[in-house]
Parts: structure tokens; sequence; C-alpha cells
């Protein structure tokens, strides 16, 4: 006899499932409500014959189970039955399991500028100016790929049927600016230089970083593909490099600046460690005891104190002096007051480019040497061999000091005092400055007597060598 029913006492849980009753025994099968078990239930009887394995498997049949058997366990439970051993909710069948799909994921092919590792070393340095992990880009790069869902597979109860899976989710991410989409939306590549950004389900390429207060430990050291803006302090030992640009509206303090576009700042006290490298121009209120190297030009209100600065364009300080340190300008210099009244030494280079200084000063070592060398050489085939270097090092000091930079404009105007001790380099001349001189006044080579010539002051944008042309014509009509 066979009857609809559910477990009873003893069951792990009520389970609709059919009753197979004989005189022996009575038999329970029932199958899981997400039908992946088959559960079997066997109470015998003190009169009759038990249950054979033929049995069982015809019970199943007829409870329409279909799922993966596990053998072994129904013949343990066909031979426990035969000797008359009850047995509750034993798994004789499993079906498969249906596989959902995968929501869509995004997967980052770039990675952060900076990070922050860990080797597991406990007693290994730390740098805590480091903490920014900025996802740098540049325009074509490709930033991540999206990858869509996935369909998932399909499972079987234990009596047969398809059980269909739940897909995955398409990724939920809105293009924002700076990113196009190719290859039918699965590959993000940048449009623009900047950082990656991912807010409010939208992914983006920003152009701009805003600190909103200092560069300190909170903020770490900064690597930005853009413009940062600081509208704090940058405090000691941070770095700053930004490709596109840099706005400081506090001070600088010792750290190394970098930025390819112009930079702009309060001031600067760099501790004589401190650096700028700046491929545009630079504004400032006071720079101190820097190292700074500029492509353009360089434009500070008060002071220039104690610093070695190379620039290709002008360094000019409208309301104060230029003190202590070594300037290289190829466009010129202006200032109110250049060195001091404590005499400080100040050394003013302009009309050449840095490179050019910097190699012709070792050109220069080198010819000096080889003098001294030459006077002390005990054969003649070592005095050819210096001969012929000293010839070599002649041809590219004059090569050197031959070029012609149109940006070039040897002059310095001292709107205010040339006090003593600064020495002036200009074009080809040097002239230490052993008396004050009281402005206003511009400072030019003098190619026909040799020296400076002191005059009247005119603009920067006049250039020395227009006025030096005047004078040769002057001289060649008397």
């Amino acid at each position: 006899m066979m009857s609809d029913t559910s477990a009873g006492d003893g069951a792990k849980e009520s389970i609709p499932g059919k009753e197979f009753k004989k005189l022996g025994y009575s038999l329970f099968i029932a199958i899981s409500k997400d039908k992946q078990e088959c559960l079997c239930s066997y109470v015998p009887r003190q009169q009759g014959s038990m249950m054979t394995r033929d049995d069982l498997n015809g019970y199943l049949a007829a409870a329409g189970v279909k799922g993966n058997f596990n053998e072994g366990v129904l013949s343990t439970f066909a031979v426990n039955a035969a000797a008359g051993q009850a047995q509750r909710n034993v798994v004789v069948a499993t079906g498969i399991p249906p596989v959902n799909g995968i929501d869509g994921w995004l997967s980052y092919t770039v990675q952060p500028s900076v990070a922050v590792q860990s080797d597991g070393d406990d007693t290994a340095a730390i740098d805590l100016h480091q903490v920014q992990t900025f996802i740098n880009v540049m325009p074509g790069d490709e930033i991540a790929h999206v990858t869509p869902p996935t369909p998932g597979s399909a499972g079987k109860s234990v009596t047969g049927e398809t059980i269909p899976p739940q897909p995955g989710k398409p990724l939920a991410l809105k293009i924002g600016k700076n990113i196009t989409a190719e290859d039918n939306g699965e590959r993000l590549v940048a449009s623009a230089a900047g950082r990656v950004c991912v807010a409010s389900g939208e992914i983006s390429v920003e152009e701009e970083y805003v600190v909103s207060g200092d560069v300190n430990f909170r903020v770490g050291s900064i690597v930005f593909n853009g413009i940062v803006e600081v509208r704090g302090d940058v405090l000691d030992d941070f770095s700053v490099n930004a490709t596109k640009g840099l706005r400081v509206t506090g001070n600088i303090g010792n750290c190394s600046i970098q930025s390819g576009g112009d930079i702009s700042l309060c001031g600067m006290d760099g501790q004589g460690k401190g650096s700028i490298v700046c491929g545009g121009s630079i504004k400032a209120q006071f720079i101190h005891d820097c190292l700074v190297e500029c492509a353009g030009d360089i434009i500070v209100e008060v002071e220039l104190h104690n610093c070695i600065v190379r620039t290709l364009g002008r360094i000019i300080v409208n309301k104060g002096a230029i003190a202590g340190g070594s300037y290289t300008a190829l466009g010129g210099i202006e200032a109110k007051k250049i060195g001091s009244m404590a005499s400080v030494r100040t050394k003013l280079t302009v009309g050449v480019d840095y490179h050019d200084a910097e190699e012709l000063e070792r050109l220069m070592e080198e010819l000096a040497l080889n003098h001294k060398q030459s006077g002390e050489a005990g054969t003649l085939q070592e005095i050819e061999e210096l001969r012929q270097k000293r010839a070599a090092l002649t041809d590219r000091i004059m090569e050197i000091r031959s070029k012609v930079d149109e940006r070039a404009n040897p002059k310095v105007n001292v709107k205010g005092t040339l006090y003593d001790n600064s020495l002036l380099v200009v074009g080809m001349q040097n002239e230490e400055v052993k008396d004050p001189h009281d402005g206003p006044l511009s400072a030019t080579e003098n190619t026909i007597d040799s020296g400076l010539r002191y005059l009247s002051l005119t603009s920067l944008d006049v250039k020395a060598g227009d006025i030096e042309k005047a004078f040769i014509l002057e001289y060649q009509k008397r």
C-alpha cells in the first residue's frame, strides 16, 4: 500500500513524501524542498517479511526518484532493512545543484603610482610619508576591463527535472568624463591625463586634485598626472609631483616639489635641502635656501635668499632683494636690490643657458688642469697629448660661447642698490662689484672696451644685444 504523507517523529524536518506499507515494514521516501536529496526512513514490524534490495529499487522508481544514487548507501540501507533495523532519513540519492552566474566586475589593468608595501617584516622601515595610492593615467592608457556577467549552469533534481540557474547581473557602472569604452564596452581607456576616480557608481579620470588643508601625514606625498591645488601648507619632508601644474596657498618647507607646468606658492623655506623643478614658470612671495630649476620665468614678490637658481627664463624680484647664493637666468635678472649691506656673497649669471654654463665651468676647470699638467710634463709625447686635449677643450669652449639663443638677454637690472661682494657674469664678461652702485641701472656687456656697462634702467624686454649694437654703431662713426 502507498500513501502521500509527511515525515513523522524522528525526521530532520517535516518533508512531504510517499509512504509504502507492507505487512512486515513501512518505507517512507521523502524529497527535500530544493529537490536535491532523497531521504529514506524504514520502520520494521514484528510480523511479515523484511524489505529486499529489489523492493527498495521498485519503491524508488514508484516515487519518481531518478537522481544520482549512492549505491553503497543503498546497499547498506537494504541490508539493514533485511536485518530488521529501523533507519531514519538516510540520504540515498542526490541531485546536481545549479551554479548561479557571476555578476559583472571591473578589473584594473593600471597600478597605483605610489603603493604602500608590506613584505611581512615587522622590523622593516615604513615611510609614513607615502600613503597615497593614486591610479595615474595618460591619454590612451588602458584603465580596466569590464567582465560581463556569466549565465551560470543548470542543475538537476533527484526526480530528473532541470533546475535553472540565477544569471549574474551586469556591472552597474556609469562611464564618466575623460574615459572611452571600447570593444563593446568591455575595455575602458583614458582620454586625458589624470587620476582614476570611482564615486557614486561612476568611473572617471579627474584632471585636478584639491587638498583642502595641509599636505601632511594624513594626505601623504602626492604623485598626480594633472593639476594639484593645496589650500594649506606642504610640511617638511613631503613631496608633490604634479605633471600639469601646482598651486599652493600656504608655505612649503623642506620638500621636493616638481611640476611639468606652472607653479605658484606663497613661500618656501627649503632649509638648504628643499628643491623645485618646474617645466613652466614660478610665482612666489619668497623663496629661501632652495635649489630651483625652471624652464620659464621666476617672479618673486619679496625676496630670493641664499638659493641656487637656474632658469631658461628671467628672474624678477619686484620689491626686495636677491641676496646670497647663485642665480643663472638666460633671459636676464631684475631686482630692487642685489646682495646686501652685510656684503653677503651673491653670484648672478645672465644671458647663458645654465646647461651650457655648467659645462663651461667644467671645461674651464679641465683647461686649468691641462695648463698645470703641461708645465709638469716630462716627455715630448705627454706634451703633445696635452696640447691636443687643450685644443679640443678650447674649441668646445668657443663653440658654447658662440651659441646664439633668441631668448638670451645678458642684462642685470637693479632698481635700488647693487651691493659689494656681488659677482656679475654678463655674457662673456665677469666683474666683481667692489663698491655699492646706486640704481636704477642696467648692467650689460661692454664688447668694445671689455668689462660691463652701467646704464640707465631699461626694461628686460629691451635686449642687451640691441643696446650694444647701438654703442658699436656710434663707435664706428667716430
